[in-house]
């Protein structure tokens, strides 16, 4: 957590800046010129109207370089009326004490808004609608609301929708190193990566994140013939590297993958997190011309002390994996992970015509996260699963890869396997270069995956099973 240490250094230093704002009458906003607008003392600023920005290079319409800012949109719309640059609508910069409210920011190319390096930050009932950058170097990443280094953040009753962008990496509300955040009662939707991954809500590397009562739906990645990147993940909520977030009450809905992975939820490589009361429905991986992808899941954990708790996901599918899984819960490279109260429902592996077939994999209800990179290939340990049901899958519950692990008053019910245990069995695994696997730059050849992997399950315990 080296960069949540530099950001509360960042803060303290910040915190002597603050000065009393003086109560002056507002700022009005009724134009913005090419060059953009740089806002550089504390007050209050107001839109008149709805303002049409015209920038002749990449850059910033509204620049916040202040303390004590209020910007109050007044329910009207900022937008860009040139779609050749990288533009951002609003971006501020080590501020402390801001306000972003009440208005639209609409069509940038980059971004709608960024936050850098600031303290106490309310982004309230602000709609970012439509980026369309298309610029497929690795590193570009265009997000709807962006904050990096910051502490104290919340968002809250934000909508971030209609994107459709060919880049890297798309992320429609994004916290990067950033200590003491809130994502509260908003909503992604309609969200497209053309050619890479495509994320809702993502945290990197954050401490102490809370993200409640969100919903997102309709995210999906495609892939066109872009290498030069990390992937094409489609995720609704990831947390990576990220310690004490606490997800509750969201809802995932259609989440659409092409030639990587599909999830509702990832909680990768994350410590302390908790995740209740969600609920993730209708994931498919594979869609498109290959008619193959790498695995499907509702919410996936790879992390130390993760807690998953009353949590529902259902019509979880994946075409030809790769992985030769879809999965409902699952976790790897997980050490003391409880799944307590979940239910999985209706998750299948089926071939380009929907048939079934067992060297395609299976539809696991709770199960082991297959990852044929060498530095995810590790067991789970002490892993409970209390009190949860699975339905209508293709398996039940699987043991493969858990040591330690305890089974305790789970149903299985109407499922083509309720439980399976294959000690010292093998699985195949493999990952292209469309996957996160392989050529990452255009100008090398790709050299994909595969990799046979024997079970390693070891001194688990089942009991009160029940097969309906």
């Amino acid at each position: 957590m080296k960069n949540i240490h530099w950001a509360l250094i960042l803060g303290i230093g910040l915190l002597g800046r603050i000065e009393a704002v003086p109560d002056i009458a507002p700022h009005h906003i009724q134009e913005i010129p090419p060059e953009g607008i740089l806002i550089n003392e504390p007050g209050t600023y107001v839109f008149e109207n709805d303002i049409s920005w015209s920038p002749n290079s990449d850059g910033v319409a509204i620049a916040i370089e202040a303390n004590g800012v209020t910007l109050d949109m007044k329910g009207y719309t900022l937008s860009s009326a040139t779609e050749i640059y990288k533009s951002t609508g609003i971006a501020a910069t080590e501020c402390v004490q801001l306000k972003i409210q009440n208005g639209i920011v609409q069509n940038m190319g980059l971004a709608g808004i960024t936050c850098s390096g600031c303290l106490s930050v309310c982004i309230k009932d602000v709609t970012v609608d439509g980026l369309y950058v298309q610029d497929i170097i690795k590193y570009t990443v265009p997000t709807g609301i962006l904050a990096t280094g910051c502490i104290d953040v919340s968002i809250d009753r934000c909508t971030i929708e209609n994107i459709n962008v060919r880049t890297g990496s798309l992320a429609a509300i994004q916290m990067t190193s950033t200590f003491g955040s809130a994502v509260t009662h908003c909503k992604v939707k309609n969200l497209l990566n053309q050619d890479g991954a495509c994320t809702g809500i993502g945290h990197l590397n954050c401490d102490v994140a809370l993200v409640k009562s969100c919903k997102l739906e309709w995210l999906q990645s495609k892939f066109v013939n872009n290498l030069n990147t990390e992937g094409h993940t489609a995720i609704g909520l990831v947390p990576v590297f990220t310690t004490n977030i606490k997800i509750e009450e969201c809802t995932v809905s259609n989440v659409i993958g092409c030639c990587d992975d599909a999830h509702g939820m990832s909680i990768f490589l994350c410590e302390g997190a908790q995740v209740s009361k969600c609920k993730v429905a209708h994931v498919l991986d594979g869609l498109g011309d290959a008619q193959k992808g790498a695995k499907a899941t509702g919410i996936e954990v790879y992390g130390t002390n993760v807690v998953v708790s009353d949590c529902h996901v259902k019509d979880i599918s994946a075409i030809n994996p790769e992985d030769k899984q879809a999965t409902g819960f699952s976790c790897a490279q997980a050490l003391g992970v409880s799944f307590l109260r979940c239910k999985a429902e209706n998750v299948q592996v089926y071939d380009e015509s929907g048939q079934q077939r067992p060297e395609l994999g299976y539809g696991t209800g709770f199960g082991w996260a297959p990852d044929p990179r060498p530095e995810f290939i590790f067991p789970s340990i002490a892993i409970l699963y209390q009190d949860c049901v699975a339905k209508n899958c293709q398996v039940g519950f699987d043991s493969w890869y858990h040591i330690d692990s305890v089974w305790d008053h789970i149903v299985s019910k109407d499922n083509d396997i309720p439980l399976l245990n294959q000690l010292n069995s093998e699985r195949t695994l493999s990952c292209g270069p469309c996957s996160e696997c392989g050529c990452q730059q255009a100008t090398c050849f790709p050299k994909p995956i595969v990799v046979t992997l024997t079970n390693v399950a070891d001194n688990n315990i089942f009991y009160n099973v029940t097969i309906k």
